[in-house]
């Protein structure tokens, strides 16, 4: 704690009379402080593990990639529609090809075992009808040979179009379409971190508190009043920059990485943990750069540049601040390259 002087011993122009500590002194108030500091980010962070934080956090940060992969299929699968009707088209008549069936799934289904043809349930009992005619059978199961497990017949598809489609939407649904995971507990391990970063948000204006408090005790009057204007301002514009990189230029650098994936054949798969990384720096990166008026401004607080200063070199800061964000940014694309420049 901080020992004052007698009243006739202190010096009138000594702001910090009241305040005054030994070497001791400070290392026991910063240990104090930093104690506080950490049971408020351990209480905020047992919170946000907890239901509904946890989870609704996980979601918002993975939520960008999630939309932007489903629209990349939706595109993907379009176009491969598109292709196999406009072949369709073409041809105007049905497709010929050869099918291996598998015997014993055969016999289930013409004794009335099965739930249809997912693809054409529709026309399931009129294909069983082509199929038992290919194979010389009637509507016996018992008098199907088991010696062969398999057999090649040919088969007649009457809607190719309907059935390529269908075909597509199976497939659709079989490949992920959100993020995947290596292993069982790497979700947890991201649940975990997911859990820290809300823990350390939540808890940051406490922490902030304890760390102002220690400084503020050896700053005078007007540099106090300089951080108490100058701060608010600053976590303004690093929330600003973390919005509009969140809701802006995460998706648009998504979309463009997607689309290089595409245009070069590759399918993705991306990993929740790797994205985790990813999506955590790019809004980092934006909050961080968007400090860049509020330096400016302190600059020319302290006279180190003046207005005119500015002016003459604003050419070439553009130019620099453009080569920063090429430099910095974590995605390749040139949208969120302009939106951080």
């Amino acid at each position: 704690m901080a020992k004052s002087l007698p009243v006739s011993e202190r010096d009138p122009d000594d702001l910090f009379a009241d305040t005054r500590m030994s070497f001791g002194d400070h290392i026991e108030e910063l240990r104090h402080h930093l104690w506080r500091a950490v049971f408020g980010f351990l209480i905020a962070m047992t919170i946000s593990i907890m239901p509904p934080i946890g989870p609704f956090a996980l979601h918002v940060i993975t939520k960008p990639v999630e939309d932007q992969l489903k629209a990349f299929y939706d595109i993907h699968y379009k176009g491969k529609w598109e292709a196999d009707a406009r072949d369709a088209a073409r041809q105007a008549r049905p497709i010929e090809m050869k099918m291996r069936i598998y015997l014993p799934a055969l016999k289930d289904a013409l004794a009335g075992k099965a739930g249809g043809n997912p693809l054409e349930r529709d026309e399931f009992p009129k294909a069983l009808e082509r199929l038992k005619n290919a194979f010389g059978l009637d509507a016996d199961p018992a008098k199907l040979d088991d010696s062969s497990l398999w057999a090649t017949v040919p088969v007649e598809i009457p809607n190719p179009e309907e059935i390529a489609k269908r075909l597509q939407e199976i497939n659709r649904r079989i490949e992920p379409e959100g993020l995947t995971t290596f292993n069982v507990q790497e979700v947890f391990f991201v649940y975990i971190k997911v859990g820290l970063l809300v823990g350390l948000v939540l808890s940051s204006p406490w922490v902030f508190y304890q760390i102002w408090a220690f400084i503020a005790a050896g700053l005078y009057p007007s540099e106090k009043r300089l951080v108490n204007v100058y701060l608010p301002v600053s976590l303004g514009l690093f929330l600003t920059g973390v919005l509009c990189c969140q809701f802006i230029a995460l998706p648009k650098a998504i979309q463009a990485l997607l689309w290089f994936n595409e245009w070069l054949g590759f399918r993705p798969d991306l990993r929740l943990s790797e994205w985790l990384g990813f999506a955590l720096l790019f809004p980092l990166v934006f909050g961080i750069s968007f400090q860049t008026p509020l330096v400016m401004l302190f600059l020319y607080r302290l006279g180190i540049v003046d207005v005119a200063g500015y002016r003459s070199k604003r050419r070439i800061s553009y130019f620099l601040m453009a080569v920063v964000a090429m430099l910095i940014n974590p995605a390749v694309d040139a949208a969120s390259m302009l939106i951080l420049w």
